[in-house]
């Protein structure tokens, strides 16, 4: 017998059959048609048993007629079922589809009609395929067709009440499977969402070779202040992710806010957040990104594929202006050249229907051929070229466990996801570095399914590494002369450098538990209850170390022309090696020396954290209304500031056509490590000087630079308010939503000078005096049913959204003045207003639109997805001087509009069966295909655009 689970998820082919046929061509309908999934009603859970309150579980489906595997394939993945069955029970054998909303036990029963099958829940929780008693299947074959239909349109179907239907916060598999995003990572994913808005550098023609996930803010949030967890464990980076400087500053390793970079192809599951969250959620202020990491499915099994695009295949807009520099550059922040490559490898088997494991393995990798140095520099012995390297590996071990019974289910996930860039200094010799992150999350979870209460527990451990590898242990720039002859002579002042920015680690290990018990629904008169607890805690340990002592030598001066000095000996007859040369440098006729040396000395700092959290959460129903009536506690050693979080949300649905919702919330960030290491980082720095000497002066220990003050946790304050009207000649649920948001205490850094315990007099302090507004209006649309186009079935999706965002600061990381921060007189676009009225300067669209489908060709296994964004006309904000107001010098802000941004971005994945249940899988994806050219920022000298037609193909087989 080859007992098998299902294999991978196919994607949408049909709807119901009884639609009249379009004329429109079917590869026209295709590539003008897109589809998403029906997304589930905020907050309900994807199930994951058949036997667990069915009704409870219903929802909307939309599977075409085809060959009963594929029918079931595709049913047993979206309903989160662990199916098991022999493959020769259903070769052979059709399914008519299914079409509606279903609970997991109808659905089935509609999938199998007339056929000699059943399913059955089995004691572990899970759904098995046998063949009917004879007596029934007897009864089954007596049904003629018209009998066969009567019955199936009196099957059950279950109605989702209680809960205002969502339309745009779910993506399953075939969703991800089919978007067309290059990059794969997770956070590209959810471009359709319209509450969701992207980094304006993201799409850079300059830096097409990156593969870092995109950077995301929700409702205006700054991207770091956003929770995106996997398998219910948080993948964002708590030690310094807001640090966007450049990879060359000695003390700070540059950070992104996710920790773990994992790879989108190993998830089946990812829900968003953005609005009315439960209290079960905290540490964010934008919104929570649920992503589910795909468990076995298949008795034995799996894939492989590989994936290439290169600037080749890539159009790059580049300003005349820049277009030299840019073809022959020797900095990161402009690369001409790359090739990406992509391999994925999948095993997975389930020997028995209670346990699988699934093991994966992704690498993603870019290659960045860059110039050494800026000029021709014709004479040099050191490499002209060199390739930097971005590598981003993703492995997944996950086995999940359903003791007989079925009451317990657990699952045990390891995701190790390092990242390693390398770069290296321009004009440098000696000065490779790499930049490596990621870390591991390692995390189980109990599930007790009992009568009256359904407990879960899980237990986690993860890592973060933002740390740095460097060539040398010393940095130095030489005059140029015949003995330090590597630069550039042709050159003004020319130079030869040498050396890197030395060793650090930092990394943050948390050890988390969470605790949740969910009881089930009970009656108190009128009024129906279901209550839901929780407890969560956390020890953080973080730590910042330099390996190794760093050398800086600055400060180059002539030698004198007489005396040991000018050969560079010292008074023990040695020479200085190191930090002297006694050949004559460029135009000159002595030696020279450097006469100031900053020395980065070996040593750590740690700093442990804890932290707790508690909430409860009523979700009362009465009638046609529904409250749900929660409050979150959270409590942190770094802050000791205790924060409440009250979450309201009340729905009425007059009818089973609309339902109309209202709710007042409050979200609470989280702390970050880099604001309290950063106080003792630059301790570890001793300067000394010389003159006339070849002998170091006494070293002065430097002061820190940062300092932290008492702390508040920062919090966004929500209300909100929305309707879905869902009539059935709408074809789908038509969505409107406004929601506002109030940022307050948020972390920046201010700059406060005449300080004597910081370094110059100068102090960076973290305070919590930023702030932000929002305001999001959203309406979107989706059908809930395929719409069939003679052999293609289309599903439709539509958002278009209206924001409003101002803010008075970037990011943490930027230095800010107190008068800004002071909420000062400025003037901008000609009209004096306060600071923190200007507009954001990042993640601020106006407006954006959105039209997603998807389409497929059952007949030709081909599954085509489209996706059009235009996003309004941008505005950059200049500085531009000063002028007067009441006597006063104020600072002017000049706004520059961008024009309006288009781009059409298509998946085609082709899936031909070679024989049995094994496929090819042929995948082309095409970002902005119809090579708009869209600009993104100015400047005095050149304007920046997004990549032109971006092609990129995967080719990979399933067995």
């Amino acid at each position: 017998m080859n007992d098998r689970r299902l294999p991978l998820l196919q994607p949408l082919r049909t709807a119901n059959t009884r639609r009249p046929a379009r004329t429109l061509p079917p590869l026209l309908a295709a590539m003008l048609g897109a589809g998403l999934l029906s997304a589930q009603a905020a907050g309900d859970p994807a199930p994951r048993t058949a036997a667990v309150a069915p009704a409870a579980q219903a929802r909307q489906y939309d599977i075409p007629p085809s060959p009963l595997a594929d029918a079931l394939n595709r049913y047993a993945a979206e309903a989160g079922v662990v199916l098991v069955f022999d493959a020769g029970l259903v070769r052979g054998l059709k399914s008519q589809g299914l079409n509606g909303r279903y609970d997991v036990m109808a659905g089935f029963t509609v999938l199998l009609a007339g056929t000699p099958l059943e399913v059955v829940s089995s004691n572990a929780g899970g759904v098995l395929l046998k063949r009917r008693p004879a007596s029934t299947r007897l009864e089954a074959d007596a049904d003629d067709a018209d009998t066969l239909e009567l019955r199936l349109q009196h099957l059950p179907r279950v109605a989702v009440k209680g809960k205002p239907l969502q339309t745009v916060e779910g993506l399953d598999r075939a969703m991800i499977r089919n978007m067309p995003a290059i990059n794969g990572d997770l956070t590209s994913q959810l471009k359709l969402n319209p509450n969701i808005q992207y980094s304006e550098d993201q799409l850079s023609s300059y830096t097409g070779g990156e593969i870092a996930p995109a950077e995301i803010s929700i409702h205006g949030a700054k991207p770091y202040q956003n929770q995106i967890l996997l398998d219910g464990v948080s993948v964002m980076n708590d030690l310094d992710p807001g640090n966007k400087i450049t990879p060359t500053s000695p003390e700070f390793v540059p950070g992104a806010s996710q920790a773990l970079a994992v790879d989108s192809s190993i998830l089946c599951e990812v829900n968003v957040r953005d609005s009315n969250v439960s209290a079960e959620h905290g540490r964010f202020t934008g919104g929570v990104v649920e992503a589910s990491i795909c468990s076995a499915r298949k008795r034995f099994g799996g894939n492989v594929a590989i994936g290439y695009t290169s600037s080749e295949w890539t159009h790059l807009f580049i300003d005349p202006a820049r277009q030299e520099a840019f073809e022959d550059s020797s900095t990161a922040d402009l690369q001409p050249n790359f090739r990406k490559w992509t391999y994925k490898t999948t095993l997975e088997a389930r020997p028995s229907e209670q346990w699988g494991v699934l093991v994966s393995a992704v690498r993603r990798q870019s290659d960045i051929p860059l110039r050494h140095f800026s000029s021709d520099n014709t004479g040099t012995t050191e490499s002209r070229e060199v390739t930097q390297h971005r590598v981003l590996d993703t492995l997944v071990v996950k086995t999940d466990f359903t003791p007989t019974g079925g009451v317990h289910k657990a699952d045990l996930t390891l995701v190790y996801a390092p990242a390693d860039n390398t770069y290296f200094i321009e004009d440098y010799r000696n000065s490779d570095y790499t930049i490596n992150t990621g870390g591991i999350n390692l995390s189980g979870r109990w599930e007790s399914r009992f009568e009256p209460v359904t407990l879960t527990n899980q237990l986690s451990y993860s890592t973060v590494d933002q740390s740095r590898r460097s060539d040398a242990d010393y940095y130095r720039n030489w005059r140029w002369s015949t003995d330090k002859n590597w630069g550039d002579s042709a050159e003004s002042n020319a130079t030869s450098g040498e050396g890197a920015w030395g060793d650090v680690d930092q990394r943050l290990k948390t050890v988390g538990y969470k605790f949740k018990a969910a009881l089930k629904p009970v009656e108190l008169g009128a009024t129906r209850h279901r209550v839901a607890t929780g407890l969560e805690w956390r020890h953080q340990s973080a730590e910042y170390e330099r390996l190794k002592a760093q050398r800086y030598y600055l400060t180059v001066a002539n030698l004198p022309t007489t005396g040991a000095i000018s050969r560079c000996e010292l008074a023990d007859g040695s020479k200085d090696t190191q930090a002297c040369s006694a050949t004559a440098s460029i135009n000159r006729t002595v030696g020279q020396y450097f006469t100031r040396l900053m020395t980065y000395n070996a040593g750590s700092f740690s700093l442990d954290s804890d932290s707790w959290s508690a909430y409860a959460e009523d979700e009362i129903s009465w009638r046609e209304f529904k409250l749900r009536a929660g409050v979150r506690a959270d409590r942190d050693s770094l802050t000791k500031d205790v924060s409440t979080a009250p979450r309201l949300a009340l729905s009425w649905l007059p009818n089973e056509q609309l339902a109309l919702d209202v709710g007042a919330n409050r979200y609470d960030g989280r702390s970050l490590f880099g604001f309290a290491l950063q106080e003792k980082i630059h301790t570890l720095l001793v300067t000394q000087t010389r003159s006339g000497t070849l002998t170091w002066g006494t070293g002065t220990q430097a002061l820190p630079l940062n300092r932290l003050e008492s702390m508040k946790t920062p919090h966004d304050d929500e209300l909100t308010t929305g309707m879905v009207f869902e009539p059935a000649w709408l074809g789908g649920p038509l969505s409107l939503r406004f929601t506002q948001r109030d940022g307050k205490d948020q972390v920046i850094k201010r700059v406060v000078s005449k300080q004597t315990d910081c370094n110059g007099g100068t102090c960076y302090i973290y305070s919590n005096d930023g702030r932000s507004t929002t305001k999001d209006w959203t309406l979107s649309w989706s059908n809930a049913a395929a719409i069939k186009t003679g052999p293609v079935a289309t599903r439709w999706w539509f958002a278009v959204n209206k924001s409003d965002i101002r803010s008075n600061y970037s990011t943490y990381a930027d230095n800010y003045s107190s008068d800004k921060l002071n909420d000062v007189i400025i003037k901008y676009d000609g009209q004096f207003m306060n600071y923190s009225d200007i507009p954001a300067d990042n993640y601020n669209r106006p407006w954006t639109l959105r039209l997603g489908a998807m389409s497929t060709l059952p007949a030709y296994h081909l599954t085509i997805t489209n996706l059009l964004r235009i996003r309004d006309r941008y505005q950059q904000i200049l500085a531009n001087g000063t002028t007067d107001y009441q006597g006063t010098t104020v600072d002017v802000y000049e706004r520059t509009d961008l024009p309006r941004s288009l781009a059409i971005d298509t998946g085609l994945l082709w899936e031909p069966r070679v024989r049995a249940d094994q496929r090819l899988q042929v995948k082309l994806t095409l970002e902005n295909i119809t090579n708009r050219k869209n600009k993104t920022t100015v400047s005095n000298t050149y304007a920046t655009y997004e990549r032109g037609r971006s092609v990129a193909l995967e080719i990979g087989y399933d067995f």
